[in-house]
C-alpha cells in the first residue's frame, strides 16, 4: 500500500476520495438555493456523472438533504446511469431517491433514531455512520450523518454539518484517535474553542477545510478569519488546506 489518497473538491462540502481501493463520493453534488455556497460546476457535474455511469465511482454518501450537500436532480441522474450505485444517506434523502428512481437497488437509509454506529462493508473498504446534531438551532431537527470511512489504508472523517462538541469528537476518537484526514466545514478549525475540543480527543494528520462561502457572499470575511485563526494557532492541529477552487484535486500521502 503506497498510502496515496486523491481528494477532489467538487464544490462546497463535496469531495471525491480516490485510493487504490477505488472511489467514493461524499456530498458530491451541490446546488445551494440561497446562493451562499458554491454549486458544482456544470462541466464537472457531467464529468462525475459519466464516471458514475462507467462504474468508476461506485459509492455516494450524502450527510443530509440540504441543497448545498445534496442536489436531487444530479443524484437521481447518477442512479439512472447506474442503477446499482450504492447510496447511503438519511431517511429524507433515500426516500426522495427511491421515489425518483424506483429501480435503484443500492439505496440504504440510516434511521434518524439510531443511536449506535451503523456499519457498512464497501467494495472500497468499510464505513461507520452515526447521527449527530446539525449546526444551528434553526436546523436542530435536521438529520445529519457523520461518516467514518476507511479506504486504501486511510481513515477519513466526514462530519457534514455536525455541531462541534466534545461528544462528537470523543465518538470519532473511539473509531480512530489519529484519522489520516478530516474533510469538514471550516468553522471546526477556524474557531479556537472548537480546536481545543478536537485536540481533546483526536490527533488529526491532515485537514481539508470545506464549506467556504462564495467570495462575493463573504461579507463578514469568514474565510479570512478562519485562515488567520489557523495560522496563528499554537496547537497540534495541522494547517488546513482550504478548498477554494471547485474541481481542484489534492493529494495526501499517508504519514508513518
Amino acid at each position: 500500500m503506497d498510502g496515496r489518497m486523491s481528494v477532489r473538491h467538487t464544490a462546497n462540502a463535496g469531495v471525491l476520495i480516490t485510493t487504490k481501493a477505488g472511489a467514493v463520493g461524499v456530498d458530491l453534488f451541490s446546488r445551494d438555493p440561497q446562493g451562499l455556497y458554491e454549486d458544482t460546476p456544470a462541466d464537472l457535474q457531467e464529468e462525475l456523472l459519466e464516471e458514475i455511469g462507467k462504474g468508476r465511482i461506485g459509492v455516494l454518501l450524502f450527510t443530509h438533504g440540504h441543497g448545498d450537500h445534496f442536489y436531487m436532480e444530479a443524484a437521481a441522474e447518477a442512479l439512472r446511469r447506474n442503477p446499482d450505485l450504492l447510496v447511503i444517506s438519511t431517511e429524507e434523502v433515500i426516500g426522495k431517491l427511491k421515489a425518483a428512481v424506483p429501480k435503484a437497488g443500492g439505496l440504504s437509509a440510516v434511521a434518524s433514531g439510531e443511536r449506535e454506529n451503523r456499519r457498512f462493508a464497501l467494495p472500497q473498504g468499510s464505513l461507520e455512520v452515526f447521527n449527530s446534531r446539525h449546526m444551528g438551532e434553526q436546523y436542530a431537527k435536521v438529520q445529519n450523518l457523520v461518516f467514518l470511512l476507511e479506504t486504501g489504508g486511510s481513515r477519513i472523517v466526514l462530519p457534514g454539518d455536525a455541531t462541534p462538541s466534545k461528544e462528537l469528537f470523543r465518538r470519532i476518537g473511539l473509531w480512530s484517535r489519529e484519522p489520516d484526514l478530516m474533510a469538514a466545514p471550516f468553522p471546526l478549525f477556524g474557531i479556537p474553542t472548537n480546536r481545543k475540543m478536537i485536540e481533546g480527543s483526536l490527533r488529526v494528520r491532515e485537514i481539508l477545510a470545506v464549506h467556504l462561502p462564495r467570495p462575493e457572499a463573504d461579507g463578514q470575511n469568514w474565510t479570512a478569519s478562519a485562515k488567520r485563526v489557523c495560522g496563528q494557532a499554537h496547537d497540534s492541529l495541522p494547517m488546513p488546506v482550504f478548498g477554494e477552487e471547485p474541481g481542484r484535486e489534492y493529494v495526501f500521502q499517508k504519514k508513518p
